[in-house]
């Protein structure tokens, strides 16, 4: 096998969920450098065990932390980290509801540094999602949480065009940027049908090719995300291969079917290439 190539900053960005402008902005203030960056065209290049580093850096910037303290705290062990994080959370209590967000996650990362269980081990295979006949509609939405939009969007939409879904439908949604961005994504969401027709509204029908893949399958909430995209990247660059397409997301079990969050399933896929 090869040795790991080494990842570019917009495949970085992609498999971390930091922009692109985040990442250089970490490595002028020593948070987060590259591996290498090119000394004719500056480009930067990160080795795959970045990939960990990079998903602490944004669970603690996610938590409110600066640049100046994400300098500092990344580099903590996992015993002084969490008090570190202890003492932000009683911070963030004293700001009442406009922190509840970030309260939740800071006891998600408390619990996950005490219990040092840093090392779960996320299968990824190389597999191809087939091609298939789509419901679709796409749209920028101002963060990837509200993808909801789309899907209220999409099911009106489907019925004035007559559109039926498919006796086994997937439900998906394809993140279009080239790199991941902070505010107003490019998402589309998707419903196999069981026929072509034609578009009404702003529903499309998509005839959308076979596409080889990695793919992860997240199993839970989407906080085990960092995991799931870990695995991928560091998958990717151990077999050689380049990402070539917008992430997919097959929901096999989603939110929409009023299971818990810890039965929710999601197959996460990454388009690639064979290097060269």
């Amino acid at each position: 096998m090869a040795p790991d190539r080494l990842l570019t900053i917009g495949e970085f960005s992609r498999l971390t969920r930091i922009s692109v402008r985040m990442l250089r902005h970490y490595d002028e203030h020593r948070v987060l450098a590259p591996t290498r960056v090119d000394a004719w065209t500056g480009y930067r290049y990160y080795a795959p065990d970045l990939l960990a580093v990079a998903g602490r850096v944004r669970e603690l910037r996610d938590l409110g932390l600066g640049v100046d303290e994400l300098a500092r705290a990344v580099r903590l062990d996992g015993a002084t980290l969490a008090e570190v994080v202890r003492r932000h959370r009683g911070r963030l209590v004293s700001e009442a509801s406009a922190a509840a967000v970030r309260l939740h996650a800071a006891d998600r990362l408390i619990a996950r540094l005490e219990e040092q269980d840093m090392s779960t081990t996320v299968p990824v295979t190389r597999t191809t999602l087939p091609a298939r006949t789509v419901a679709s509609v796409r749209g920028t939405i101002p963060t990837y949480a509200d993808e909801r939009l789309l899907w209220e969007r999409l099911a009106p939409g489907m019925k004035e065009a007559g559109a039926l879904p498919a006796p086994d439908a997937l439900a998906l949604a394809v993140f279009h940027d080239e790199d991941y961005v902070d505010e107003n994504p490019d998402v589309e969401v998707q419903i196999t049908v069981a026929a072509p027709f034609q578009d009404a509204a702003d529903v499309r029908c998509v005839e959308v090719p076979a596409t080889d893949v990695a793919m992860a399958t997240l199993h839970g909430s989407y906080d085990g995300m960092s995991e799931v995209m870990d695995a991928l990247g560091t998958w990717i660059s151990e077999h050689d291969l380049h990402i070539c397409g917008p992430m997919v997301d097959v929901y096999r079990v989603s939110p929409a079917s009023g299971l818990p969050p810890e039965q929710w399933v999601t197959d996460v896929c990454v388009p690639v290439a064979d290097a060269g």
